[in-house]
């Protein structure tokens, strides 16, 4: 049995890596949706906010980080619904079930665009409750959470 390649060990521990970040992930979401504050608490909406932009689009890695990707995403969204500020917490739970059907296409078309249907999610994301619910957030960070 030969030993792998530099570049292998190297693929493995980077593998690794995500797996543990990931594992963070989910166990700061843990902790936060344990605490549901009917309030909201804007300090962690906009780390969450910020989380989310951060995300890989599924369809531009790999299908195992892919399914990574959906995954943390539906942690991050769950966080964001649960500590979303009173005041946009339904545009949020909107603008958060966009996005779960967003990670539910994704996977249904094993992470491959062309097997995506982009009437549907072209028709979604500009529906009359979709883009103001998006706006209404974006309005919301950009008064309220430091870039």
């Amino acid at each position: 049995m030969t030993m792998g390649t530099e570049g292998d060990r190297t693929m493995i521990r980077a593998q690794r890596v995500r797996r543990l970040v990931g594992l963070g992930v989910v166990l700061l979401l843990w902790v936060v949706a344990c605490g549901d504050d009917a309030s909201g608490d804007a300090e962690r909406f906009c780390e969450i906010n910020a989380d989310l932009g951060q995300l890989d689009d599924p369809f531009e890695v790999d299908p195992d980080e892919a399914r990574d990707v959906v995954r943390q995403g539906r942690l991050l969204l769950d966080g964001f619904v649960s500590v979303a500020p009173e005041e946009i917490r339904e545009s949020v739970e909107v603008a958060a079930d966009y996005f779960r059907m967003r990670l539910d296409q994704a996977e249904a078309a094993e992470f491959d665009p062309a097997q995506l249907d982009q009437t549907d999610v072209d028709a979604k994301a500009a529906s009359a409750e979709t883009m103001p619910a998006r706006a209404a957030i974006e309005d919301w960070v950009s008064a309220n959470c430091s870039t």
